[in-house]
């Protein structure tokens, strides 16, 4: 048993280490119990805000359930530290092989992330929604 206390940098780097294994439960164990997970430009269709961990936990597990095909082998965040203690923004470039298409390195995502207490309150994720709606148009064809 580890008795080092986590920085709040230290959760957002190791929420970012673990995301590759696409683990909804993993992903929520980091979250605080009313955490709120915001995608302000979502694919259509789907939610702008999600409450709660075991919520987010959920959301997550139906979401990445639903992109077969595709291997996420690594994330890569420029961390950037605010001047508001435990608020951080990401910048991050997914190492990724898609359905009909090559290994990649491709820009996904920038986050806007709260730590308090050890656990994340708030992750909102500004995601390329046009990549991630082609993705899954790629992995529906290569399944028929």
């Amino acid at each position: 048993m580890s008795t080092s206390v986590e920085t709040p940098r230290d959760v957002v780097e190791q929420l970012f280490l673990e995301l590759p294994s696409r683990d909804a439960g993993r992903f929520a164990a980091r979250m605080a119990p009313a955490a709120v997970f915001e995608i302000p430009f979502p694919i259509p269709g789907q939610p702008t805000r999600i409450e709660g961990r075991e919520e987010i936990r959920d959301y997550l597990a139906s979401r990445w359930s639903g992109t077969p095909g595709i291997e996420l082998h690594g994330i890569r965040p420029t961390i950037h530290e605010t001047t508001e203690p435990g608020l951080f923004v990401t910048e991050c470039d997914i190492d990724i092989t898609r359905p009909g298409a090559g290994r990649e390195w491709v820009r996904s995502s920038v986050n806007v992330i709260r730590v308090e207490d050890g656990l994340v309150t708030l992750f909102r994720d500004y995601m390329d929604t046009g990549r991630i709606q082609s993705m899954r148009m790629a992995a529906e064809r290569a399944e028929v």
